[in-house]
């Protein structure tokens, strides 16, 4: 038996040396197609398939809700402490949210980024710290800190770094431990770990004492014998006693690898599935080589058959070499994938989470050997079927009949075209989709505008009559520099990710218990006009609007529509919660509506919003940092304003910090990261589909007709005219298109729900884009049948007829 197989490898490798222009065209084939399923797997793999690197990941879980939603559930303290008493399905239980830190001691202050955590955060996580310790649960209000791995290589790497003290936000932390490289929660820009209590005035802060303040993630694990619906059941049991406290709680239980990965699951699926339709492809391409190629060695075939050959030998050998190129392909498809993770990480995928895991390594590589497989017997099984089932006599005759080639090739054609719709049809919704994201008005002039995010000390400004003094002062030296035309603070910028939403209650109205929401953008008078966001009616904030001033806000446009429809919002009331000294909700006043801005992102459409000045706060309170936008004077650069923004601030106060520096122009671009990364990955496997159906409709018309030259040549030698021959063969290819055509939209219109979560402004059944597909394919394979059937009807009948 291994005998015979080395007989078999030299036998293939022989006959690939024979035909070099087949083993390359082949192989190249074969490698594209294998690279790029192989480098678009090793995303899912990296991203939705490989284990969280947490012990027993499978048992660590959120609160959350179980159906998808643009802003996932947050919860108070007060609810985290709350379940942490009365849940028996649940251990371990921790609360943690984002923070940002300034930095200081050495040099200019930096922010960083950290979490404020409460409860047993890393047993909740099961990661130990590759250096020192993490903090306990006795140690909830001391200021130890724990870094990640990136920090600490930042800070130098050394092992001195334990014991060390840090200045964060004026407050002192000692350094404990260090995580590894893996531990990415909630982010992988996360660059430290504190207690909540640990910070000073902690236990008599908001989130301590207000159910309301819901800005806490909260993750546990199973505990033993539990399972994921014990622990729903258990929620929905404590759900009356928590709604009585909170009637606004979303009280569910999910899956924390199931949270991390909700909202690009889907389309990294329905990629992974187009790269396959790109593979099938390929490989049907081969397929129509294999069968013309094993047409040309029929005699050889018939004469092993005559010798004594049997039908098992011979397909074993043409699997072999079929397997041969299979592999070729595979070594080629790894190295194409080697450099296509490195430009898919280049087009966003690095931004997905998990996304610096993305690697060609272990199992990829397994899964390419199980692809490379499965796709050589494949494309070989067919020719070596159809091959190896000839009698002698039919195939050392002249008359072999080439029925069931044509057949099989037919077969092939038909499957190429249906698979390209398919395939051009998704690249081609998700084109008019991320057209249509392009198209949309951000509501504002983003040209020109410079924007960072400013943290400052909560401490340093815990007074709110000096964060107000900063503001002011900040403000008017900015719009005292001749480089600056317009200078504004917020809490929200389009792409800044600071968002913060209120319940509200409409003045003359009954108070629901679950309020709606409404953005909440607290900023400074000069903002609105350094955006350019066009006032509709009334007025912007003013320099008037503080704290001894009556209660103002401008609303955007959809507020206005929403909350006041077919009414003047002027002069109207809202309260955001909270009370005046005499027990009155503190309501505050509609002075002016503004045009919408979609702050969560283009995806995610506009919301109501609600522009609240600085020193008047609301329920919200003045904002201790803030999103900056400055607008350059005309004929300046934004970004020279850097040097002007950290010169006042130096001036001002050096240890606030200025970070996330950037145009705004390149935070909306940003915004596009996700859908232009799918959208670039589908249009450019509906590109390859098209060429490589075109290159086998090409391919099988120009073997058909030179399998056809006699007949053609008697045909026109027996008066047969030169259009009459053209419309024979390219009616025959057009056919079969037709065919494919008819497959292809059945199968686009029972996979169009799979695409619905993944457009904006177009329907997954948009007749526009079916038609353009459609009459694309057919133009392109009219094209590919017309060129060789140009060729058979321009040839001289009477030296066809003499070859004979």
């Amino acid at each position: 038996m291994l005998s015979d197989l080395k007989m078999d490898l030299r036998y293939a490798l022989r006959t690939m040396r024979q035909s070099p222009v087949f083993t390359v065209a082949a192989v190249l084939v074969l490698s594209l197609g294998i690279g790029a399923t192989t480098a678009l797997f090793s995303v899912v793999d990296a991203v939705l398939l490989r284990p969280l690197p947490f012990a027993e990941p499978e048992r660590v879980v959120m609160l959350g809700s179980e159906k998808q939603q643009r802003v996932p559930p947050r919860y108070s303290l007060m609810t985290f402490e709350d379940l942490k008493r009365q849940s028996t399905q649940l251990r371990s239980l921790t609360a943690y949210s984002n923070n940002l830190f300034n930095l200081t001691g050495e040099g200019d202050a930096q922010q960083v980024r950290g979490t404020l955590v409460a409860g047993d955060f890393f047993g909740a996580f099961g990661v130990q710290p590759v250096l020192g310790r993490t903090f306990t649960l006795e140690e909830q209000r001391t200021p130890v800190v724990v870094l990640s791995h990136s920090h600490w290589q930042a800070m130098g790497g050394g092992a001195d770094v334990l014991g060390r003290t840090l200045t964060l936000s004026d407050q002192p932390y000692t350094v404990v431990g260090v995580m590894p490289p893996s531990f990415q929660v909630p982010q992988a820009s996360t660059a430290l770990w504190v207690p909540y209590d640990s910070q000073p005035g902690a236990a008599t802060s908001e989130p301590r004492t207000q159910r309301g303040f819901r800005a806490f993630m909260v993750a546990g694990r199973l505990a033993p014998g539990a399972t994921l619906e014990t622990a729903k059941q258990e929620l929905a049991a404590l759900a009356p006693s928590l709604l009585a406290e909170d009637a606004a709680l979303e009280l569910g239980v999910v899956s924390y690898a199931e949270q991390l990965t909700r909202d690009v699951r889907l389309a990294l699926w329905v990629l992974l599935g187009a790269v396959a339709l790109v593979l099938l492809l390929a490989a049907a391409n081969v397929a129509h080589l294999q069968l013309a190629r094993a047409a040309s060695r029929q005699r050889e075939l018939g004469i092993r058959v005559a010798l004594g050959a049997w039908r098992g030998r011979l397909v074993r050998q043409l699997l072999t070499e079929s397997l041969m190129l299979a592999l070729l392909g595979g070594v080629g498809g790894v190295l194409l994938a080697l450099w296509g993770t490195d430009l898919l990480l280049l087009l966003g995928a690095n931004a997905l989470p998990r996304g610096g895991d993305v690697a060609v390594q272990g199992r990829v590589l397994l899964f390419t050997l199980a692809v490379t497989l499965l796709t050589g017997v494949g494309v070989g099984l067919a020719p070596a079927l159809q091959r190896s089932q000839l009698s002698p006599g039919t195939v050392l005759g002249r008359g072999a009949t080439e029925a069931s080639r044509g057949r099989t090739h037919a077969v092939l054609v038909v499957a190429e075209v249906a698979l390209a719709l398919v395939l051009i049809t998704g690249a081609g919704l998700m084109l008019k989709s991320f057209w249509r994201l392009h198209q949309v008005d951000p509501g504002l002039d983003a040209e020109g505008v410079f924007v960072a995010r400013l943290s400052i000390s909560r401490e340093r400004f815990r007074e709110p009559e000096r964060l107000a003094a900063f503001h002011r002062e900040l403000m008017a030296r900015l719009n005292a520099r001749p480089e600056v035309a317009a200078a504004g603070l917020g809490q929200s910028l389009p792409g800044g990710g600071d968002i913060r939403r209120s319940g509200y209650w409409v003045e003359g109205t009954v108070d629901a218990p679950n309020r709606p929401n409404a953005l909440v953008n607290t900023s400074t008078p000069g903002f609105l006009e350094a955006l350019r966001v066009p006032l509709l009616a009334g007025r912007r904030l003013a320099d008037t609007d503080r704290t001894d001033a009556p209660l103002v806000m401008v609303v955007s446009e959809h507020f206005a529509r929403e909350v006041f429809p077919g009414q003047d919002p002027l002069g109207r009331r809202v309260t955001f919660g909270g009370d005046d000294a005499q027990g009155n909700p503190l309501w505050v006043t509609v002075v002016g509506v503004v045009g919408d801005v979609p702050y969560a992102g283009v995806e995610a459409g506009h919301e109501p919003t609600a522009y609240v000045p600085v020193e008047q706060g609301g329920a919200q309170g003045p904002v201790s940092g803030g999103q900056l936008a400055v607008r350059a004077a005309p004929g300046l650069s934004p970004l020279a304003l850097e040097s002007v923004v950290r010169e006042e601030l130096r001036a001002l106060d050096s240890t606030v910090a200025l970070a996330q520096v950037a145009t705004l122009e390149d935070r909306l671009a940003a915004d596009l990261n996700r859908p232009r990364f799918r959208t670039v990955l589908l249009g450019a496997f509906g590109v390859l589909a098209l060429v490589l159906a075109a290159v086998g409709i090409y391919g099988v018309m120009s073997y058909a007709v030179a399998q056809r030259a006699h007949e053609m040549g008697v045909r026109m030698a027996l008066g047969a005219q030169r259009g009459d021959v053209l419309r024979l063969v390219v009616g025959q290819a057009l056919r079969r298109v037709a065919l494919g055509l008819g497959l292809g939209l059945a199968g686009a219109l029972s996979l169009h729900r799979v695409m619905e979560g993944l457009l904006y402004g177009v329907g997954s059944l948009d007749l526009t884009v079916l038609c353009a597909v459609a009459f694309l394919l057919l133009g392109t394979a009219w094209l590919a049948s017309w060129l060789p059937a140009r060729r058979a009807a321009s040839v001289d009948p009477a030296s066809v007829l003499r070859r004979g």
